[in-house]
Formats: structure tokens, sequence, C-alpha cells
């Protein structure tokens, strides 16, 4: 037969007192005689009391838990991000619980004290649907992304521009505009941008590699932008996009992107309309991977004949030959970050709106420079 776990009841009767007395020297709040104190907690050791983490939870009002919202669970930078956060939580006794569905009609059903979203375009659909009647603590990753949400998340979105949840950005505008100077410098003018979302989507990437380009006067800019979207009037009805489920599914934002998948086929793009372009920068590392296997499956050498660069810095490039060159975001630190400010959050502590954090270019073998690579040949 099973040994009936003892309660705070079972301890009041062994003691001689009442329950209220067991729970504040339990707690250790208010006050009870010394003795009477050491008695109960001997007491409690000998039944084996074990305390209901659901019943301390509602005591005090605090889960020790928090959640973060993922719909990519395959993606390397999220895996990274969600790394960071779990460390930092562990600092300051807290969990971190990982869901990796965008659902969120069960809100009200989960025990956390806050929330983090992968995204600044997840957190406006949250906030817009559901944050306005379930007042949980909210804080999100973010990329520069806000100006764009609205238009990308249409109806869904509502005024993302204007969302209020406090933000830990990277600004992925500054980050293309160095990856672009940084490719200059070593005689790459004429780059292509590789990305998985629309031309004229409102993405941040997308906006500053068009606004350098036409800085230095390219005007085919928006032609070197090669989108693996069936929103780009070419590929509309090419066969090739229908195996990307994000590509077929009507909710496109709350779809898992394959950036590996659509960076080997915008290898094949970039080939198939004979861009004229020495490097191309792809939207994350995993993109950018995926443009490395595509350009080596058309035999094509990276960085002999085409030079690749990304964005991210996630660990999985250095399993890939050439190793990419890239500019780290620092997805762990950003993670920490997330935590550090939902935290003070729940602690009533005020937040700014928008905590910034770092990138560096982290070089590898995927791009040689313009004389070096002339010097090959």
């Amino acid at each position: 037969m099973e040994k009936k776990t003892a309660t705070r009841l079972d301890i009041a009767r062994r003691a001689g007192t009442s329950v209220s007395v067991v729970s504040r020297a339990l707690n250790n709040s208010g006050y009870v005689a010394k003795e009477k104190k050491e008695r109960i907690l001997k007491i409690a050791e000998e039944l084996n009391y074990a305390p209901n983490p659901v019943a301390i939870s509602l005591q005090k009002r605090r889960t020790k838990q928090i959640l973060f919202y993922c719909k990519n669970v395959d993606n390397a930078f999220n895996i990274q991000l969600y790394k960071g956060m779990l460390d930092e939580a562990a600092k300051r006794g807290y969990l971190v619980l990982f869901n990796g569905k965008v659902e969120f009609s069960d809100i009200r059903n989960t025990l956390v004290d806050g929330i983090i979203m992968q995204d600044e375009v997840i957190a406006a659909y949250y906030l817009k649907n559901y944050g306005k009647n379930y007042h949980l603590p909210v804080v999100s990753a973010a990329y520069g992304e806000a100006a764009g949400v609205g238009k990308r998340l249409g109806k869904a979105g509502g005024q993302a521009g204007r969302q209020t949840a406090p933000l830990v950005e990277v600004d992925t505008y500054r980050v293309m505009e160095a990856a672009l100077d940084w490719l200059e410098k070593r005689g790459h003018g004429k780059v292509a941008f590789g990305t998985p979302y629309p031309a004229d989507g409102g993405n941040v990437r997308t906006a500053a590699f068009l606004a350098r380009m036409y800085e230095r006067g390219m005007k085919n800019a928006r032609d070197r932008v090669i989108a693996v979207s069936r929103k780009d009037p070419r590929l509309a009805e090419d066969p090739r996009l229908l195996s990307f489920r994000e590509e077929v599914e009507e909710d496109i934002n709350l779809v898992n992107e394959d950036y590996f998948g659509k960076g080997k086929l915008a290898a094949r793009l970039f080939l198939e309309r004979k861009l004229d372009a020495t490097a191309v920068v792809g939207f994350n590392d995993e993109f950018s991977l995926g443009l490395i296997r595509g350009f080596q499956e058309q035999g094509i050498r990276v960085p002999e004949e085409i030079s690749v660069m990304g964005i991210d810095g996630i660990d999985a490039r250095k399993y890939v030959s050439p190793l990419l060159t890239t500019i780290s975001l620092f997805p762990q630190e950003q993670g920490a970050m997330c935590v550090r400010v939902l935290l003070d959050l729940i602690e009533g502590k005020k937040v700014r709106h928008i905590t910034h954090t770092g990138f560096r270019l982290m070089e590898g073998e995927s791009v040689l420079s313009r004389a070096a690579a002339f010097r090959k040949r």
C-alpha cells in the first residue's frame, strides 16, 4: 500500500498546535516560539514532509518559472538563445520552460511568472490577440523589426510598431551595414542578398541592404535580392517552393522557416539569374550554410569563385567547410539579457523599453578578398 504523503495538518496534530503556527514555522514567517519551531521542524523531518510546489506558488504568488515561446525549435540560433536564458535564470533560482508551439489559447492554464518571446513578430501577435486579456509580464528578443511587423502581420499584427513589451534588441540594420562595409574593404562592391522573405516585406535586413547599395549608386540593387518566397512574382508558380511548408500555409508568420533549404535554392537562383556579384550575404547563418551547400552542389567553389557571409554566429558554423564568415549576434548573451529584464519586470523594477546588445565580426574561410581571388586564378 502506498504511503500517504504527510501534510501540515499531520504535523500540527503531532505537535499539538494549529496549522497556521506550523505554516509560520515552515515558511519562517511570523512569530513562533523557538522551542515550538524546533519541535515542528523536527516532526516535519520525521514525517518526510515535502511542501506542495503548486501550493507554495499560490501562497507566494510566484512559481519561479518563466516560459520561452519559440516557433522554430530546429533553429540553432534559438537553441543558443534558450541556453543563455537557462544559465541566467539558474543564477536567480528560476526555471525556463520551453514551448515549441506559438499557440496561446491555453496561456491561462500555464503556471509561470512571465513570458519571453522569440522575436517582435510573435510578441506583436500575442499582445494583439491574447495579452490584452491576460496580463503576464512579457519581454521579447528583437532584431529591429518593429517598424515592419505590422506590415508583415497584416490585421493580426495591429499597431505592431507601437508594441508595448520591453525588447532586448540587436540592431540588424547596423549589422547589415557592417557586413557590407567589411566586404567592400575586401573588394566586394557587387554583393547579393539572400532572404526567405519578400523583398518588399518590410524586413530590416533587406531595407539596410537596399539602402547601402543605393548609396553606392547601384540602381539595380533590388535585382540583387534573392527572395526565396512565392510573393516574388518570378517564383509564384515555381514548384520548387512547394516543398517549403511556410510557402503553402496561410499563416506564414507562425510556421517554421526552412532556412537551410531556402539557402540552397537561393544558390541555384543566383546562378540561374546570372547575377553580377562576387559575394552573397545570407539572411542568417543557416541560410548562408545552405548557400554554401547549394553552390558546392553546382560545382561552384566557395570562396574561390563566390564568397558567402552570414549573420548570427551560431556554433554549428564550425562543422561546415569552409568555415562561415559571419557577424555574431551573441545569442546566448541576448537570451541572458532577456531573462534579466523579465525578472526585473516581475520584481517591480523599472526597465528600459529597448535594451541593446552588441554584435561582432567572426572571420572564417568563406570570404576571399578580390585581390586574393584574382591571384588564385
